[in-house]
């Protein structure tokens, strides 16, 4: 065995000290700086900790197994580490340089055994490199100045040829973007997320990751008992306790009215609203309100909840909407004289598909009528997730794919990225997949008239202003 190799690197950043710790330390978050770094997975439970445990794998084709010894938050960290070629002892230190700035030094001991010993002491620089290396990516990711992805106009052939965009609605498609992004360093501490349907799938998905970047979430949901677990067992796993209840089901207008009015009334500015909650029905239901359960719950209800919620995304000053649409939506145009599809034989997947066009159309509509108020308004559609609703609901279709099918956590990475990279903030009125703006018609006769979009307009408003006028004369006997 050769003599131990050290490394020993600093850089210095101007971010506060509490967002550099809460970055640096959920180490998983080493596959977005390190660029020797494939994939990283925390093993372990709960916040990040003394005996938090991480895989690393290394694109060189080894993996590590590190876990955390010591862990003073705002201080240091020092993590042991395990491979088939080398043992190591890491310590992470941080420290207050400036009001605002931070230093982040990493002292590293390796030590190697075998072939690996004498590679080592024959060419020492090729670790100070890979240190170097790991730490230029760090203070890139932390000082986070990244452009916003622009449109492509190879992605856009791609979508209008069907088949080779369809394809990156799998797993692969995930896979294979992925290797472009940037780090998302952004600190969500102190900012508001509103999630609507987020007990379950690609919503709970979000509601974790953005729980676990320390957002102040309030999660919307039919099932009292349902939601108080989720909310348990994020709290359990990130070490966040902000998050809320306010219980409301999508699809009844008047508990959307109601829950607007509790939140105006609280009065507290919304950094982030995401539209999520979502179904697909079969046959044909009407709700007790009268109106068809797809259009209440995928178009009525989201609607109706942004349109009023509007004065706290402007009191937000850079607050930010994404609409969670489905690449279904591509294969349907807006029926405007049919809105409830009242008219010939129903499909639910048809149904959810017109109710998702008419999101986006909302969404170009919200981006530039709210450009003046500091207010991105996105879609994006997930790609092919393995979701409880999508077992249900589409079964042949799960039987088909879910060998390709995504992970929640996967179909969920874009809700994350627009609701906190910084560099999201800056786009709006556009429809993405894993990161990368696309078009939002691919086939001709899809293609709705400024007619048909003004109608779907004032028919939604029509209905916002009958509904609450309806509730407000109830409510006065």
């Amino acid at each position: 065995m050769s003599k131990p190799v050290i490394l020993d690197e600093s850089i210095e950043v101007d971010r506060p000290l509490e967002e550099v710790f809460a970055y640096v330390s959920e180490f998983s978050h080493i596959e977005q700086w390190d660029p020797a770094v494939a994939s990283a997975e925390k093993l372990t439970a709960g916040p990040p900790g003394v005996g938090s445990e991480y895989r690393i794998d290394m694109k060189a084709g080894f993996s590590l197994h590190y876990r955390v010894v010591e862990f003073a938050p705002g201080r240091n960290m020092r993590m042991e580490v395990d491979s088939r070629l080398f043992t190591a002892r890491e310590e992470i230190q941080f420290e207050e340089v400036a009001s605002g700035a931070t230093r982040v030094r990493y002292i590293a001991e390796f030590e190697f055994g075998g072939l690996m010993s004498a590679v080592t002491g024959l060419y020492p620089r090729a670790m100070d490199k890979v240190g170097k290396s790991a730490m230029a990516g760090l203070q890139a990711a932390l000082e986070d100045e990244f452009e916003s992805p622009r449109p492509s106009a190879g992605i856009a052939l791609a979508d209008k040829l069907i088949v080779p965009g369809v394809w990156r609605f799998s797993r692969l498609g995930y896979r294979v973007s992925r290797k472009q992004w940037h780090p998302v360093s952004a600190s969500l501490r102190g900012r508001h997320v509103l999630i609507t349907g987020a007990t379950s799938g690609i919503g709970l998905a979000c509601a974790r990751e953005l729980a676990a970047m320390g957002a102040r979430l309030t999660l919307v949901a039919r099932d009292e008992a349902k939601c108080e677990g989720v909310i348990e067992s994020l709290a359990r796993d990130t070490g966040n306790t902000d998050i809320a209840l306010e219980l409301c089901d999508m699809a009844q207008v008047a508990q959307v009215h109601a829950l607007c009015d509790r939140l105006l009334g609280a009065d507290e500015p919304l950094d982030v609203l995401i539209n999520n909650a979502g179904a697909l029905f079969n046959p044909r239901q009407v709700t007790d309100e009268g109106f068809e359960k797809s259009f209440a719950l995928l178009l009525l209800g989201p609607y109706v909840l942004t349109e009023r919620l509007h004065p706290l995304l402007a009191a937000a000053g850079d607050a930010r909407v994404i609409n969670v649409s489905s690449g279904g939506m591509y294969s349907q145009k807006i029926q405007v004289e049919d809105l409830q599809f009242e008219k010939g034989n129903y499909s639910g997947s048809v149904a959810y598909a017109r109710a998702k066009r008419a999101l986006v159309i909302l969404t170009e509509e919200w981006a530039q009528r709210w450009q003046e108020d500091g207010i991105a308004v996105n879609a994006m559609h997930p790609g092919w997730a393995d979701t409880p609703g999508v077992r249900s609901a589409l079964p042949g279709f799960y039987k088909l794919t879910r060998q390709i099918l995504r992970s929640p956590e996967e179909g969920a990475d874009t809700i994350v990225w627009l609701a906190a990279a910084t560099e999201a903030g800056d786009v709006s009125g556009e429809f993405w997949l894993d990161r990368e703006p696309h078009p939002t018609h691919v086939l001709p006769h899809t293609r709705e008239t400024e007619q048909e979009r003004a109608s779907l307009l004032q028919q939604l408003e029509a209905l916002l202003q009958s509904t609450d006028s309806y509730l407000k004369v109830a409510a006065n006997g």
